[in-house]
């Protein structure tokens, strides 16, 4: 998912009813989370492993966009910030993400729902498989 230029990752972690939640973010905005039961090993080695070339520091500040986006998705609220981001996919996931991230909150759509949203009526599989390579899973659920 990270870039070449991507040097430094700021992460920071959260449980929410016994449901672990790792945070990281960029200068640019939101990079990643991570979901789990039971406690891991913790947001610094956790986004470590999963980006070795990258800086990781433990920082709130530069997560708080992220965290409190979390935090009201996960309260089943409507999060009050625009959330900025830092993710790349491929061109086809981008428009996935994208579509998804236009339903409104609340509501539901089919992969094939989006496939032909996005005007590929036969690409509900593909769709499926954006939606589970999505760097942010509960902003893009």
């Amino acid at each position: 998912m990270a870039g070449p230029s991507l040097q430094r990752i700021y992460c920071w972690d959260l449980i929410s009813e016994g449901l672990h939640v790792y945070t990281a973010s960029t200068e640019k905005g939101a990079l990643r989370i991570c979901l789990g039961l039971g406690r891991g090993p913790g947001p610094v080695a956790l986004f470590r492993r999963l980006f070795p070339e990258c800086k990781i520091l433990k920082d709130y500040r530069l997560n708080a966009p992220l965290i409190e986006t979390a935090i009201a998705l996960l309260e089943d609220r409507e999060p009050s910030v625009r959330l900025p981001m830092d993710i790349t996919g491929t061109p086809f996931q981008v428009k996935v993400w994208n579509a998804i991230a236009r339903i409104p909150f609340g509501e539901t759509r089919t992969y094939g729902e989006v496939a032909r949203q996005l005007g590929s009526a036969n690409a509900a599989r593909a769709v499926g498989q954006a939606v589970g390579r999505n760097p942010l899973p509960l902003i893009f659920p």
